[in-house]
């Protein structure tokens, strides 16, 4: 995949971080904040940690801590692949809306959900599933359950004040959907689970294969998906809360990232229409040439079936003419000459009935026609 790489040294990536928000600096790179963060800690840059700019827009005048000696190599080099098509990258450089978070649910998808999950239970792994109905789109512990409610209702609010519906599964294991730009897309959030191998305790060693192969955490950070993208399409799907974000602050992002699905789902939908005409076509090409091929085959089968009876015949008729000149020059019994008349009479019929020439037009009508002898045939 194409791409282009940014060379830089370590001080110099230093400077930038601490002088402008990691999303600013990411998105001047072009790059996500993860993989800007990750690319810091590999070089051993500090990072400005979470609160850190809040205190400087009210003025307090932090110093940042040094930048560590390295005894590696001092240069940077960060890769930034080109992902997106032309047009799906006008619709990524959109400016994400602003997303205030109400502290009370409005949004009757919100608030059916709260009324849903409020009574739910905990599955195996801590998270609520309801008793009745379903829920989708947000599966979550009990304790993130307010917080998740109100991102939800936030994203709701403000998709529907961009024009996009928020519509509600209809049937038992559907997934609740947006509508941007006429394609409906499924979106949920879910609280992250951390695993680890289960670690058997001296009870389960007798029954081992009874005891769980994972132990899971509830991590508490959430993500929010666009749940269907194109594949191969290279769109981002998830934002999640890491070291830096929350996901409170990617609602806007996230409103982009459905905008430029919608338009990767339905390029993705013309490329496959045109890719099956495409495919009919040569189908239906290829069907005729083969269907040319077996009638030319059937043709020249034909026309040699002809030639063969044609021989045959002109062969009897030889044979008929040698046995009436033998028979002549022989002194032979009247009812020997009857019985050998009548060989010759019922030869010469036999020869023309194998002599195609006799009955042109109902030998080679066959030919041009062949469903008049086989009907189940197509015209050809």
């Amino acid at each position: 995949m194409d791409g282009t790489r940014i060379h830089l040294t370590r001080e110099e990536l230093y400077k930038k971080v601490w002088a402008a928000p990691m999303k600013t600096t990411a998105q001047e790179f072009k790059l996500s904040t993860s993989t800007l963060a990750n690319a810091c800690r590999k070089h051993n840059i500090p990072l400005p940690p979470v609160g850190h700019w809040t205190k400087v827009e009210l003025g307090h005048k932090i110093t940042p801590p040094p930048l560590p000696v390295s005894s590696g190599n001092e240069q940077v080099q960060l890769y930034v692949r080109e992902r997106l098509s032309p047009e799906l990258a006008i619709v990524a450089a959109e400016a994400p809306p602003n997303v205030q978070i109400p502290k009370e649910l409005s949004h009757a998808a919100a608030l059916k959900t709260e009324k849903l999950l409020a009574s739910g239970k905990e599955n195996d792994r801590k998270l609520l599933v309801p008793k009745m109905g379903t829920v989708s789109h947000l599966l979550v512990s009990r304790q993130q359950l307010p917080r998740a409610l109100r991102i939800m209702n936030a994203l709701f609010l403000a998709l529907e004040k961009q024009g996009c519906l928020v519509a509600w599964p209809k049937k038992e294991g559907e997934h609740l959907t947006v509508n941007v730009e006429s394609e409906s897309i499924p979106v949920s959030m879910q609280e992250v689970i951390d695993s680890k191998p289960h670690v058997l305790t001296p009870a389960e060693e007798k029954d081992s294969w009874r005891a769980p192969k994972w132990d899971y955490t509830l991590s508490g950070r959430l993500r929010l998906s666009i749940d269907t993208v194109p594949y191969n399409s290279h769109i981002r799907a998830t934002w999640a809360d890491g070291r830096i974000q929350i996901v409170e602050n990617c609602i806007g992002d996230f409103i982009v990232g459905l905008k430029v699905a919608a338009a990767a789902i339905k390029k993705d939908r013309l490329e496959r229409d045109a890719w099956n005409r495409r495919w009919e076509e040569e189908r239906k090409k290829e069907e005729e040439q083969r269907r040319r091929a077996e009638e030319h085959k059937r043709r020249a089968e034909f026309v040699g079936g002809l030639i063969r009876n044609w021989e045959e015949a002109n062969r009897v008729r030889t044979f008929v003419r040698a046995l009436t000149e033998a028979a002549s020059q022989k002194e032979l019994p009247d009812d020997n000459k009857h019985e050998i008349q009548q060989v010759v009479d019922w030869t010469t019929k036999y020869a023309d009935f194998l002599d195609p020439l006799t009955g042109l037009p109902g030998s080679v009508a066959e030919f041009s026609h062949p469903e008049l002898k086989y009907p189940w045939l197509k015209r050809a």
